[in-house]
């Protein structure tokens, strides 16, 4: 079987089926495969392992102790969580990095918080405008959950009642989650046709259709993605793409988009979770990297603006996330604006500037609305 598969044992189905709605207690790693290696996607922002430095693209060595060679995602899953307060020890190696490190993580509630603005106001709430002068606003999506479409439509009704001309819509480092929060999130900006669509080993397809009621169009859509973008976060992207309905920048996603069915035993009291079907896109694509296209342009999103972020990049602008996370304000300078990053309550406001030029692009582009 492929590694996002597994059997689920009759004192681990409850559990999974918890963490499978959200309400679970780990450490905060989404863990896919690529190149054979077992690979942080992304680490849930303001989880115990985000805090402890566990940053996307991280191969992850060994838990507990126990090497992970062989062994699946799905395996490496179930080896991360735990009852709150217990605690794991990780062993990752930084991407482009020969030295490995050593984590000491603690089990706890994982924050399910999945929509977010680019900066606090004063109270602590998000604002999601990024620019009221040219009515840009921006929405990060950190993952896909039950919650995610109700937080997102009410970010959107605060922007649209402040006059906002467009949005930049940021899935970086978003390891995805349920595939139906994405596909109501597409059909938000289009009125019909196919959003998606499921292909199996026999050719059976399942169609998603968007529907007219609801639908905004007024709003010019910009997508922020990168090579951690998976799974739900590219049936955004690339289906937003492919119906001309938003433009894309940032750097190749994952190639995550394998179906899994969960199958309960006898008594369901057991159950196999088993991939069935690949997602496939309105222009055709299916979004998972296989044996057979990864050497291809035929799998993942791949942006109509590249703009590749070195490794330093890619760190500061990880760590500016963890600030304004955690801080009463924040903001990151855009266009050379010089702005001070994050400011904790009681802590003096730091100096220190990020400059993200995937950001800086979407801007340019959200500026010039139609």
């Amino acid at each position: 079987l492929d590694p996002y598969s597994g059997y689920i044992a009759p004192d681990e189905l409850a559990a999974f089926e918890r963490r499978s709605r959200g309400e679970f207690s780990g450490v905060g790693i989404e863990i896919g495969m690529q190149g054979g290696l077992l690979t942080v996607i992304a680490p849930v922002e303001g989880s115990s392992a985000a805090q402890a430095g566990v940053l996307a693209g991280d191969t992850l060595l060994s838990i507990d102790g126990q090497k992970l060679e062989g062994r699946s995602v799905f395996d490496v899953e179930e080896m991360l969580v735990g009852s709150p307060g217990t605690r794991v020890h990780i062993e990752v190696r930084h991407h482009g990095e020969r030295e490995t490190s050593k984590l000491n993580l603690v089990r706890g509630p994982v924050h399910l918080t999945t929509v977010r603005g680019f900066r606090r106001d004063p109270s602590g709430a998000w604002d999601y405008m990024i620019d009221r002068d040219a009515r840009v606003g921006y929405v990060r999506v950190s993952n896909f959950r039950d919650n995610t479409m109700r937080d997102f439509d009410a970010a959107l009704t605060e922007l649209l009642d402040d006059g906002a001309a467009a949005l930049i819509l940021d899935m970086r480092f978003n390891p995805g989650g349920l595939m139906q929060q994405a596909v109501a999130m597409v059909d938000r900006f289009v009125d019909g046709g196919v959003i998606l669509s499921t292909v199996t080993r026999r050719r059976a397809v399942d169609e998603y259709v968007a529907k007219r009621e609801g639908t905004i169009d007024n709003l010019k859509l910009v997508v922020l993605i990168n090579g951690n973008s998976a799974s739900a976060a590219e049936i955004v992207a690339g289906s937003l793409q492919a119906r001309g309905r938003a433009e894309v920048v940032g750097e190749r996603s994952f190639g995550k988009g394998s179906v899994q069915h969960l199958i309960h035993l006898v008594g369901h009291k057991a159950a196999v979770k088993l991939t069935v079907a690949y997602y496939r896109l309105p222009d055709g694509r299916i979004i998972h990297r296989t044996d057979k296209n990864a050497h291809t342009e035929l799998w993942g999103v791949t942006p109509d603006v590249g703009i590749a972020l070195d490794e330093r990049e890619v760190a500061a602008i990880q760590e500016s996330r963890r600030r304004v996370d955690g801080s009463l304000w924040c903001e990151i300078p855009i266009s050379h604006q010089s702005i001070p990053i994050s400011h904790h309550v009681g802590s003096t406001p730091s100096p220190e500037l990020v400059r993200d030029r995937q950001l800086e692009e979407a801007l340019v582009l959200a500026r010039h609305s139609d």
